[in-house]
């Protein structure tokens, strides 16, 4: 008896609206990030965005082969990252958006799982497990931040320096194949 697929099509629009949304937000954050001096964050937010490119090609491409030539378009909502101002404003209002990805994420791919497609929700899941750790990075980036009045120095120092989240994302986006233009 062939599986029924109605259930999960849906889902996987919705898994594709939102991770197609995700690269976007998460490249345009970088840009803001990069504007306000979080040049550490800026790398981070450009390597999540390609993470999230690849969920949706895993799944477009995955729904096609899996779902007998079923083809999926992302179509992205809207993408605003008018709050990210400065450096706090900025920090908060990516560990925000983050969360609210992580939970949306996290739920499509339990959904898929209770349709009979956890194969499909792997890589909701793998990006996920990712956001959860970046998430409390941030978090603890951000609270080094508060207890120094988010005084740019020591952000800065924080960003390129002491824990260098710059250097590692760089090393992390070259895995990736993106190379800087001006190297």
């Amino acid at each position: 008896m062939p599986m029924d697929h109605s259930a999960v099509k849906p889902l996987l629009q919705r898994a594709l609206d939102l991770m197609d949304t995700a690269d976007k937000w998460e490249r345009e954050a970088a840009f803001e990030a990069h504007v306000v001096g979080l040049q550490g964050e800026k790398r981070r937010l450009r390597w999540l965005s390609r993470e999230a490119r690849n969920v949706v090609d895993m799944l477009r491409h995955g729904a096609y082969d899996v779902l007998d030539k079923v083809r999926l378009t992302p179509k992205p909502g809207t993408v605003d990252v008018s709050g990210l101002t400065d450096c706090e404003a900025t920090m908060n209002g990516i560990i925000d958006k983050l969360w609210v990805i992580y939970a949306e994420a996290h739920q499509l791919a339990n959904d898929m799982v209770v349709a009979k497609f956890r194969s499909f929700a792997q890589w909701l899941y793998c990006y996920t497990d990712k956001l959860f750790c970046i998430i409390g990075t941030l978090q603890r980036n951000r609270c080094e931040y508060e207890k120094a009045s988010y005084e740019y120095h020591h952000v800065s120092r924080y960003q390129v320096g002491m824990c260098n989240i710059h250097d590692d994302y760089e090393k992390k986006e070259a895995a990736q194949g993106y190379v800087d233009a001006h190297e």
